[in-house]
């Protein structure tokens, strides 16, 4: 090794050296003490955070309960209403992510900027609902994976598989146990393996984009920026407009994964709010690119909407190649982004188990809270969180509804843990209250982004309780309003007989 070599290299590890320093003693102002291997840079959490979310991917395959619930209308100007609400919370979300750079997430930041008052029971109250997005946002990719394999079994023999919905939460199950592997196993690996899925997940949208543009007969631009459904039922089309807005509010989901993955990223105040603006910014143009390419190429509806496989996009697919095999490649390369996806989802969602049991808001926090000391990773926290995705995968043998509960319920889930936060941090920031901000902020224009975000959550949240058609039957019941409060109910029993002596906000580890 030459001088200038070694040079080098003494340069980057001491520059490594001290992001860690920095990192550990951001933890340790918030009274953390490091327990997991740094791994992530700002690439790889980009990566991770991309294909986490994967927004071209889930927003085809939700694409049909859009076209019923107010038609193109709702899913164009639908999609640019989701994407700016989601910038804005993502940027909120960021400014609180720099401030405290922990795997908590939203119920520390709650902790930290709620009144002294109500700070541990509205933290303990965020925290709850955070494991409940989190397990459900691993189950919905994992199920969509298993589905669209079930629709392609369809496709291929149609005189001879049946399809029964166990077989899907077969399927479904096998997709859960590969993520572990790879989470317990293979984690050290999954900084790479996030970086090239990002390649993956841009090339693969061009693969699919091209055949549809090209090969697809194409609706007229009126079709696709001014025709308005309304087939399950809805007659007043203000309401089946907002309906239809769980197609676009889904795929917006889950990029607070950066920050859950805090405290395995080096210089994460920075890199945690650039992650998540990023890779907002990056699947909002590719998923508004494929949303108008789908609706151009959607062909007629009925047959779209009918299709035996279960997904209209395998029947789009399908209409545009007039190939079986074609239509298998395309759905497989949204069935790898699933699988992908699922692997970044257990990572966060294992994590903010972790999080919150290591602060005692947990049945079995003292189990739960382990970390491997040979992997560094929270074994029996990944292995929870997937057992309760199992779980939550059950609905789908007896409801048809099944997809759109779990859809639903991370979303809701997931939207109340952004309003949480912000609302607090907006209180101080009218109050003109001293926040102790971090590197990455705002500045001027925090409080209308803060207050845009506010109101565009509460706006999605409400209408993601409703039925999605009419009259509800125990098939299409929406399961979203029973599983969310449900989850609601049990902590607030929980913290009656329990929590309230066990739970005391984010514990401090480390005292100075």
């Amino acid at each position: 090794m030459t001088l200038a070599d070694r040079s080098f290299d003494q340069a980057y590890h001491s520059n490594h050296s001290a992001n860690r320093n920095n990192d550990n003693a951001a933890l340790h102002r918030l009274g953390k003490r490091p327990q997991l291997k740094r791994n992530f840079g700002y690439m790889s959490m980009v990566g991770f955070s991309t294909t986490l979310m994967a927004t071209w991917e889930p927003l085809g395959a939700l694409i049909q309960a859009g076209l019923v619930n107010g038609g193109p209308v709702s899913l164009v100007y639908g999609f640019i209403l989701c994407f700016l609400g989601t910038l804005a919370t993502a940027a909120s979300l960021g400014e609180l992510a720099s401030m405290a750079p922990t795997s908590g997430g939203q119920y520390h930041w709650v902790y930290l900027l709620a009144p002294p008052s109500a700070n541990i029971w509205l933290s303990y109250l965020t925290g709850w609902v955070s494991v409940l997005a989190w397990v459900a946002a691993t189950a919905t990719p994992a199920f969509l994976g298993a589905t669209l394999l079930q629709g392609l079994f369809v496709l291929n023999d149609p005189d001879g598989y049946v399809y029964l919905r166990w077989h899907g939460t077969l399927l479904f199950f096998a997709i859960l146990l590969l993520s572990v592997a790879v989470n317990i196993w293979l984690i050290k690996f999954l900084p790479y393996l996030e970086t090239i899925i990002l390649v993956l997940h841009v090339g693969m949208f061009f693969a699919i984009i091209v055949p549809l543009v090209y090969l697809a007969p194409q609706h007229s631009a009126e079709f696709v920026f001014t025709d308005f459904e309304s087939l399950f039922g809805w007659d007043n089309r203000g309401v089946a407009w907002c309906i239809g807005l769980l197609t676009c509010a889904f795929p917006f989901t889950g990029y607070d994964g950066a920050a859950h993955m805090s405290e395995e990223i080096e210089e994460a105040e920075i890199v945690v709010p650039q992650a998540l603006i990023t890779s907002v910014a990056l699947n909002g143009l590719l998923g508004f690119a494929f949303l108008i390419a789908l609706l151009f190429s959607c062909g007629n509806l009925e047959t779209t909407l009918q299709t035996p496989t279960g997904y209209a996009l395998i029947q789009i697919f399908y209409a545009a190649t007039n190939s079986t095999k074609a239509t298998n490649a395309m759905t497989c390369g949204i069935v790898a982004s699933a699988v992908a996806a699922v692997l970044a989802l257990l990572a966060s969602a294992s994590r903010t188990t972790w999080a919150f049991a290591r602060d005692h808001g947990l049945p079995f926090s003292g189990w739960l809270a382990k970390v491997n000391s040979t992997r560094a990773v929270p074994i029996n926290a990944i292995a929870t969180t997937t057992l309760c995705c199992m779980l939550l995968g059950l609905i789908n043998i007896g409801s048809t509804a099944a997809f759109y509960a779990i859809v639903g319920v991370t979303t809701v889930a997931l939207y109340f843990t952004y309003i949480m936060p912000v609302v607090m941090i907006t209180i101080k920031k009218v109050r003109g209250e001293h926040i102790a901000y971090g590197p990455w902020r705002l500045g001027k224009w925090g409080l209308p982004i803060n207050l845009f975000s506010i109101v565009y959550s509460i706006f999605i949240s409400i209408f993601l309780f409703f039925p999605t058609a009419l009259p509800v039957t125990a098939l299409n019941f929406n399961w979203t309003v029973v599983v969310f409060f449900g989850v609601i109910l049990i902590s607030m029993g929980y913290w009656v007989v329990f929590g309230r002596r066990q739970f005391h906000g984010p514990v401090k580890e480390m005292v100075d």
